[in-house]
């Protein structure tokens, strides 16, 4: 069982998870979906060691469709969120993401 403090941290997590959610959009203004926003999360997260065969294979995106990931990773490729490298094996692709996205305040 997890105790008092861990949740209180995880409520703080949460909270701070959604507001980044809600803040999060495409250049083009259109808000990103929950997979599109987790998919740049998990991006970011593997500096440049990213592709989509790690994420269908990740616990995190167990219930996500192959077709779905696909589909968010050419969306947010169409938005030059990220990009990709090809790797040894020229059929391996490696995602990264392209830089920070500062929102002008």
């Amino acid at each position: 069982m997890i105790t008092a403090d861990e949740r209180k941290v995880g409520w703080q997590k949460v909270t701070v998870l959604r507001d980044l959610q809600d803040r999060a959009q495409f250049p083009s203004g259109r808000n990103m979906s929950h997979t599109e926003f987790a998919i740049l999360c998990f991006i970011e997260h593997q500096n440049g060691n990213a592709t989509i065969t790690s994420m269908v294979m990740h616990p995190f995106f167990i219930d996500i469709s192959h077709s779905t990931i696909k589909r968010a990773v050419l969306a947010l490729s169409h938005e030059k969120l990220i990009s990709s490298t090809e790797g040894n094996d020229r059929r391996e692709r490696f995602l990264s993401t392209n830089g920070e996205q500062d929102e002008e305040t």
